[in-house]
């Protein structure tokens, strides 16, 4: 077959086509239809491989560009007088074209779109419906809206869960370290029972814990359920037992006073002689010369169980040869403990002693159990 025979069957094609969407649509579809058509028939005289109109080769070029154009215009006249004389649908009585708009060519938008409208049909597209999206096979979808909205209500039951519930109230910690404390008694020191949890702060518990006398350094971790809150505290060594009345006490290197919390007989106990006085209160502080003072005398004498203390003379112990010897308070005490041998030696036994006062290792002095008059 010829392409002079095959454009012709084309253009009695698009006439036939014309027709029947004449027929079946509006005016104005008709007209952009029957302009689209003689676009297409101008492209049959030299198309271009993306369908656009190109310039015919020659000298006649214009000429038959506006034969071309003519043409359209009595074909859009002829099917606007055949729409007028047939009765028009109530609905689509908006779409009459004036008189005015007759003499008029269609205008650049409207022959664009004619020409992709012509150039889809081409491609056997339907214009009036967009092209379908193919999803690859085994490929889940997810909408954002979808993932935005489970999102939302999952911060949504997090903030009731952690504002809304009992989820993250305190009710009891993780306590380590812990020796002669109980961990009720280190949970009822830091002061967090039945608090939320976003409302502790590490530091004020650690200052909190280290304030008890009995607690030398604490560590607070706040974390997440079950463990929210975990205390690490480092407990105080009592360094010898105080004793004034029937009221017992330990107090460490640092002369700080804590609770007794079982009995421990290897500590050093010294009693106190000071007469009319309060017992000391836990979390009061004895000068630490007297507490040096007695540990120095301890490594001296392993065999010394029980100190004796006086505000004046300081620190005593009952000697197994029936005397008091005062040594006073500070860290000289090995120079004391030598004072207080030459005074035994040169004395001892022609003078039997009831107390001997090294307290000033300088002057020291003794009592003679059996005084003379000599």
């Amino acid at each position: 077959m010829t392409s002079v025979d095959k454009r012709r069957r084309e253009r009695i094609r698009a006439k036939q086509a014309a027709r029947y969407v004449a027929s079946s649509q509006s005016p104005l579809d008709q007209v952009d239809e029957i302009e689209g058509e003689a676009i297409a028939r101008s492209r049959s005289v030299n198309p271009s491989p993306d369908g656009h109109v190109l310039k015919a080769p020659g000298r006649n070029a214009r000429r038959r560009r506006l034969e071309a154009r003519r043409e359209a215009r009595t074909q859009n006249q002829e099917v606007r007088a055949a729409n007028e004389t047939r009765p028009t649908q109530p609905s689509r009585m908006f779409f009459s074209v004036g008189a005015k708009a007759e003499s008029k060519p269609a205008s650049l938008s409207k022959r664009r779109s004619a020409r992709q409208r012509e150039h889809l049909r081409r491609q056997g597209l339907d214009p009036a419906r967009p092209e379908a999206r193919v999803r690859p096979q085994g490929v889940v979808w997810v909408s954002w809206r979808w993932f935005s909205g489970a999102l939302s209500l999952t911060l949504v039951f997090v903030l009731y869960a952690m504002l809304g519930t009992n989820v993250f109230v305190v009710n009891s910690v993780a306590v380590g370290g812990e020796k002669y404390l109980t961990a009720e008694q280190i949970f009822e020191a830091a002061g967090i029972a039945n608090k939320h949890l976003f409302w502790v702060d590490p530091l004020d518990v650690e200052k909190r814990l280290e304030s008890n006398p009995s607690i030398a350094d604490a560590q607070v971790f706040v974390g997440w359920p079950p463990n929210m809150v975990s205390i690490l505290i480092s407990e105080r060594e009592p360094a010898l037992i105080w004793e004034q009345g029937n009221f017992r006490v330990w107090v460490d290197v640092n002369g700080i006073v804590m609770f007794q919390r079982e009995e421990r007989t290897e500590l050093l106990r010294i009693v106190s002689r000071e007469q009319n006085a309060e017992p000391l209160g836990v979390g009061s502080t004895i000068d630490r010369e007297v507490i040096a003072g007695a540990l120095q005398l301890k490594a001296k004498f392993p065999n010394i169980e029980e100190l004796l203390y006086d505000p004046v003379k300081g620190l005593g112990y009952q000697d197994g040869r029936n005397w008091i010897v005062w040594f006073g308070v500070g860290t000289n005490m090995e120079m004391k403990v030598l004072v207080y041998d030459a005074i035994v030696r040169a004395y001892n036994p022609a003078i039997q002693f009831l107390e001997v006062d090294v307290s000033d290792p300088d002057h020291p002095s003794f009592i003679d159990r059996f005084p003379t008059d000599q």
